[in-house]
């Protein structure tokens, strides 16, 4: 579970990263606590914080006040400020991201996507896309799932908009896939059926999956393994749709 997870290895794994001064990853005080503000728009500067730990005779090292900071919120916003800064690092220091995000998501690191700018309000959908895998790293397995329906619902209206008419804008995810379907089977005749048949495959398990876990709940194994494979099938699909973009 989330609230299980060595936060000391992952919080040391995380230093290694933004540790090295001059280069592009590399975390001041006051970047830090840009991302501490994402969560707390109202948290003391980088400046107050040293101040306030001197007064309290604390260590003013980056790494114990950063380490301190980061531990006093709940595992749900740790988890969430632990991704903010991971997105920064994306760039810069791949290996290391991928493997700490392997580390949140049970060891058992999927696919991602990233939905491009001319997708429907592709801001939204990538910031969606990164909060599943908080989301499962704080234990909240039916928050994740429903946000890859809406992940995957976004998406679909996005591309419905970029390459389909007459589109209704509230059709609904099952209807979206098979309007998909149907048009990259008329634009690309040579690709088989078996993979394009997979839209509407997948649209139904993720479905019935967000359906399933809004009326019941699953047994303590059940739930975070369907709640990951639910992840993985959305970013899968994306990605796939993303190439007909």
């Amino acid at each position: 579970m989330p609230s299980e997870l060595d936060w000391v290895n992952v919080f040391n794994r995380l230093l290694v990263l933004i540790d090295v001064p001059g280069e592009p990853n590399y975390f001041s005080g006051s970047r830090f606590i840009q991302q501490v503000r994402r969560i707390n728009p109202h948290h003391a500067s980088s400046t107050q914080v040293i101040e306030i730990r001197r007064r309290e005779k604390k260590s003013t090292s980056r790494k114990d006040y950063f380490y301190d900071l980061w531990m006093a919120f709940p595992v749900a916003e740790r988890t969430r400020l632990l991704n903010f800064i991971l997105d920064e690092l994306d760039a810069s220091a791949s290996d290391g991201v991928a493997e700490i995000r392997a580390i949140l998501a049970g060891a058992a690191p999927g696919p991602s996507a990233s939905v491009p700018p001319r997708g429907w309000n592709a801001d939204r959908l990538n910031l969606y896309l990164k909060d599943i895998d908080a989301s499962l790293a704080a234990g909240n397995e039916e928050r994740a799932v429903t946000l890859a329906y809406t992940c995957l619902e976004g998406f679909y209206k996005g591309f419905a908009a970029n390459r389909l008419s007459n589109q209704p804008a509230n059709a609904d995810v099952l209807r979206l896939a098979r309007a998909i379907k149907e048009h990259l089977k008329d634009a690309y005749p040579g690709y088989p059926d078996e993979v394009l048949n997979l839209i509407t495959q997948v649209s139904h398990a993720v479905d019935r999956a967000r359906n399933q876990f809004s009326e019941s709940h699953f047994d303590k194994e059940a739930a975070p393994w369907l709640a990951v494979y639910v992840r993985d099938l959305v970013n899968t699909q994306i990605r796939l749709l993303i190439h007909f973009l």
